[in-house]
């Protein structure tokens, strides 16, 4: 594509689909994130519980107390929280990006008449798409 880039669409063109494509990567980048942190946390969490019961059914409720209050209770708890807040974070990032390459992609639907301003370029448009679609994940045949 980047030889033949002229035949494919206006500079405008070129400069839509090239942020399409890093927000595109972004997006899933969020993602992948929020899906470690959520597995991250999970296991912390079950870890968390599993000392819990394991105190609780063996009648030592004294030993709770003093594991929380001990380093390393205060340490399990400490990552809980941070893997809670970090997920929290990562989370709200992702949302963004994915809204803000929604947004982009919806205007570049909207403006292919401006984009692909000729017959000529019309007919390039549709293997743009395809390897867009092949390559990035990117579908500009519809909303």
């Amino acid at each position: 594509m980047a030889g033949y880039k002229e035949a494919y669409m206006t500079p405008i063109g070129e400069r839509l689909i090239r942020e399409l494509i890093e927000r595109k990567q972004e997006e899933k980048k969020r993602e992948r994130l929020v899906t470690v942190a959520g597995w991250i946390t999970t296991a912390m969490f079950a870890l968390l519980l599993v000392l819990l019961f394991s105190m609780v059914e063996s009648n030592v409720g004294a030993s709770i107390m003093q594991f929380f209050l001990s380093a390393y209770g205060f340490v399990l708890v400490a990552i809980c929280a941070g893997a809670s807040a970090f997920l929290i974070i990562e989370k709200k990032k992702s949302d963004k990006a994915e809204e803000e390459y929604t947004e982009l992609r919806n205007e570049v639907v909207e403006r292919y008449e401006e984009i692909w301003n000729t017959e000529q370029l019309r007919e390039y448009s549709y293997a743009l798409f395809e390897w867009l679609e092949r390559e990035h994940d990117v579908n500009l045949y519809h909303r």
